[in-house]
């Protein structure tokens, strides 16, 4: 499923050494992941979310505390799987080929992974992927989900094949839509989630003297067709101030504001609306394109 980032030609990551027939090579680090972001595609030395954000997210994801939007996640996509199977119009339901995963900007690895164990738990056999621009998120990752395979790359740029994947992920992350269509098999399907107008408003309240709703994105994508939209949410009640600055240490603010504003927001806020805007897509059909 992977290629080239250079040339596009296959590689394969579990070959030694990791070269396409270009004699393009790359490495593979100690635990599992393999860089394939060409310095010449890098626009700073480190690119993506560095150390410590990285680090609160991986912290903030391990109190479990966005687990409705994961089951929400998984929910979708197995509805769509079990809806596709009784029409026959997913090219893998009724293979014996697993299901391919990809997370485009996953990250951690947090949410992808919580969709292969669940997926694979329901009866599927899947194989997950994911590829991120920060090293250090897919180091964690790769570390903490061995049976997962993690690279470093962009999400404009994916090293994957065109038409091998069944869903792909895009959570939280910019990424390119003719790419997405690019690597997903005829009948795939992309999940998309975005912050919807209410997430974290009561933080924001405590930051910003006008605090502002975040906007809703809901343009047609070229070569899909929506088949899910909806906002998503629910609140998060804080067990004790470590809970709410994890939340807090996830966001741009923690890194932003002065120490005795993180201090003050984090001995009053009692809770706060996490609100998500998910949308599912289907790849369109060759034909269906053909006579837009």
């Amino acid at each position: 499923m992977w290629q080239c980032p250079l040339c596009k030609s296959p590689i394969q990551l579990n070959s030694t050494p990791i070269r396409c027939i270009n004699n393009h090579s790359f490495d593979k680090a100690k635990s599992g992941y393999v860089n394939l972001l060409p310095v010449q595609f890098k626009k700073s030395k480190l690119p993506g979310d560095d150390k410590d954000m990285v680090k609160a997210r991986r912290e903030f994801h391990q109190l479990n505390t966005y687990k409705p939007l994961k089951e929400k996640m998984l929910s979708l996509v197995e509805n769509f799987l079990v809806q596709s199977a009784k029409a026959s119009d997913f090219s893998n339901v009724n293979s014996k080929q697993p299901l391919s995963i990809y997370d485009a900007g996953c990250g951690e690895g947090s949410y992808l992974d919580a969709m292969v164990q669940g997926l694979s738990c329901n009866g599927h056999s899947v194989k997950g992927a994911g590829s991120d621009i920060a090293k250090i998120a897919v180091e964690l990752a790769a570390k903490a989900y061995k049976e997962t395979q993690f690279v470093v790359a962009s999400s404009f740029e994916l090293p994957v094949q065109d038409n091998t994947q069944s869903v792909v992920m895009q959570v939280f992350a910019p990424g390119s839509n003719d790419e997405y269509l690019r690597v997903l098999k005829e009948q795939g399907i992309l999940i998309t989630v975005d912050p919807a107008p209410n997430h974290l408003y009561e933080l924001k309240q405590q930051v910003y003297d006008n605090a502002r709703q975040h906007q809703i994105n809901e343009k047609p994508r070229d070569g899909f067709t929506r088949v899910h939209n909806e906002c998503f949410s629910f609140p998060i009640h804080f067990e004790n101030t470590e809970h709410a600055l994890a939340l807090i240490k996830m966001t741009p603010f923690y890194w932003k504001l002065p120490q005795g504003k993180i201090d003050a927001i984090v001995a009053s806020l009692g809770h706060v609306t996490a609100d998500f805007h998910i949308q599912m897509w289907k790849k369109s059909s060759s034909d269906s394109i053909a006579g837009q």
